[in-house]
């Protein structure tokens, strides 16, 4: 439901290129989270990846609401999972 909606929407929301940067930023902070945290400090990784992928979109200028963050987080979790 996320990748089907609310990821096109938030293409064109913010811009491809912006967009390209962020979900690649988003990937790097998810295989960080995936070594610096164990599966049970899952809330952890969770509140690592949602802090630093706020901060690179504030960086950017991107105004992105938690639920749009998460919605990049998990599909950067999903392109890492494969």
């Amino acid at each position: 439901l996320i990748t089907a909606f609310v990821i096109p929407w938030l293409k064109n929301k913010v811009g491809e290129d912006k967009y390209a940067t962020v979900v690649e930023f988003a990937e790097i902070v998810v295989r960080s989270a995936e070594k610096i945290y164990t599966q049970e400090e899952w809330l952890k990784k969770k509140d690592y990846a949602v802090e630093l992928v706020a901060k690179k979109a504030h960086e950017l200028g991107l105004d992105l609401d938690v639920a749009e963050i998460n919605a990049i987080i998990e599909g950067a979790v999903q392109a890492v999972k494969g």
